[in-house]
């Protein structure tokens, strides 16, 4: 749940003063014990709400945290200015060492698409504001971390001893891989624009996850022995959410 909590409608009392202000999003987690803010790059600040809070509780503790919100959007704003992050004219691709030139050309086909030629991504819109340009981005974007990052992974198991069952890609907004009980591992297309080595980090960490499905001392020996330097890697990979182009976000427009 991102907009509403019980009887009470929190874009009402969370909505920023301007646009450009990143919004405070409400998810009500089973798993939480606490009300806990965070930030969640690159344009969104998080609530995390325990199952059967009151919603005065939560208005309540947003009006105690003001200033605490006030200084992430800050943060956020200054580490990306909102407004003024257009299409991209190149994409690069780090993971896999591409880098790619981006042009737009009017179509008046029923929807947007993408079309490759060498290292030149041709966007086809449908109006001249190119709308419908960042779904296009965004489903060549998935296409081509499916035919990268899935047998990467499978490359990288073979090197852990574990095959997932199944691979899934997605455009996530705060997750960049999981391992479900049933084996599948999921991973976010975005990882494309992430240094090689981090990538690499993120599959050996999913992977692990076979030995052991939550983060025991088990679980980070694991790791260990596959990437020793996995600690300063995961910091690397928390702070990359600055490095994904805000196109290629799944609440971008």
């Amino acid at each position: 749940m991102t907009e509403q909590l019980g009887l009470f409608d929190t874009r009402n009392v969370f909505a920023p003063a301007e646009t450009a202000q990143a919004p405070l999003s409400i998810r009500e987690s089973r798993r939480a014990r606490y009300l806990t803010l965070r930030m969640k790059p690159p344009s969104t600040l998080e609530l995390v709400v325990p199952c059967g809070t009151r919603a005065r509780e939560v208005t309540a503790f947003v009006d105690a945290h003001k200033q605490w919100i006030e200084d992430a959007r800050r943060e956020l704003a200054s580490r990306r200015p909102l407004r003024t992050e257009g299409l991209p004219t190149q994409i690069e691709l780090k993971a896999i060492g591409e880098r790619w030139s981006v042009e737009y050309r009017h179509d008046a086909a029923k929807r947007a698409r993408c079309r490759a030629h060498g290292a030149t991504l041709e966007v086809c819109v449908r109006d001249a504001q190119r709308r419908d340009a960042p779904t296009a981005l965004r489903a060549w974007l998935l296409g081509h971390a499916e035919r990268h990052l899935a047998p990467w992974l499978m490359r990288e198991a073979a090197v852990v001893g574990h095959r997932p069952s199944s691979v899934q890609l997605r455009l996530q907004r705060t997750r960049w891989g999981s391992c479900s009980t049933s084996g599948t591992v999921s991973l976010n297309a975005a990882l494309l624009f992430v240094a090689p080595e981090v990538v690499r980090y993120l599959l050996i960490h999913e992977l692990c996850h076979f030995i052991s499905l939550n983060h025991s001392r088990k679980f980070w020996r694991a790791v260990a022995r596959f990437e020793p330097d996995y600690e300063a890697l995961d910091r690397r990979l928390t702070a990359a959410w600055d490095e994904i182009p805000l196109w290629a976000h799944p609440e971008a427009r």
